[in-house]
């Protein structure tokens, strides 16, 4: 792919990762434009302390098409003396997936069919509700949303999966969304693992998604919690 020599940072800011309050981690990002193509890409770092006291750190790097739709995803990640690359790679003509994995001994190659309906998923929060942008949420009920990911970890272990989670609009506008007193227009996403049919009782990811790109506010789950700290919106 030929990359464009104008890069516009659109938006950048940061979000901390709780668990039981305790905070364990942060993310960076920046979603940058790319005008002579139209394309739009995230650049994201996560910064991780693990429970030996080693630092994980996960360098995403995704990309969209002019209709918000990914196209590919770059994940490394790197502990201590172990590395590990994931690429997954969308042949749009072909409606083919080309999936890599790579660590320090080996390379792993995977060809499988796609779906244009499916969309790429990342351990970066700020590519997690992407699909807002160009997928039509049922005002009615749950929607399905078809995510490929992996479970790959320090070697291959599996072919790439799909996995089907079902959201729902709670609100689309939101008038009291607040974090650290600041007033922000939101919409009230809520992601489940079943549809609304199915006779069980689950608690939902609650995710508030600013009104820019769809990039995500807010996730709390059970004892999770993804914040936001900063976000600057360059003109």
């Amino acid at each position: 792919m030929r990359m464009s020599k104008v890069a516009l940072i659109t938006l950048e800011g940061s979000y901390l990762y709780y668990q039981n309050d305790v905070n364990y981690s942060q993310e960076n990002f920046k979603l940058v434009h790319f005008p002579e193509n139209q394309t739009y890409h995230i650049y994201a770092e996560i910064l991780s302390r693990t429970q030996t006291g080693e630092f994980l750190k996960i360098m995403v790097r995704y990309e969209m098409n002019p209709q918000f739709i990914p196209i590919f995803a770059r994940i490394e990640k790197s502990i201590g003396n172990r590395y590990a690359q994931e690429i997954f790679s969308i042949d749009m003509p072909n409606l083919e997936l080309l999936y890599t994995f790579q660590d320090a001994h080996s390379t792993q190659n995977i060809k499988k069919p796609y779906n244009a309906r499916h969309y790429l998923t990342t351990p970066a929060f700020s590519t997690s509700t992407i699909f807002t942008l160009s997928k039509k949420i049922d005002s009615n009920g749950r929607t399905p949303i078809t995510f490929i990911g992996s479970n790959n970890e320090w070697s291959f272990t599996e072919r790439p999966e799909e996995k089907v989670v079902y959201t729902e609009f709670k609100s689309r506008d939101v008038q009291d969304f607040k974090i650290n007193n600041a007033q922000l227009p939101a919409s009230h996403l809520c992601l489940y693992e079943f549809d609304i049919m199915a006779a069980r009782t689950e608690e939902p990811a609650d995710i508030y998604v600013s009104k820019y790109f769809g990039i995500p506010y807010q996730l709390i789950q059970g004892e999770n919690k993804i914040i936001i700290k900063n976000l600057k919106k360059n003109s």
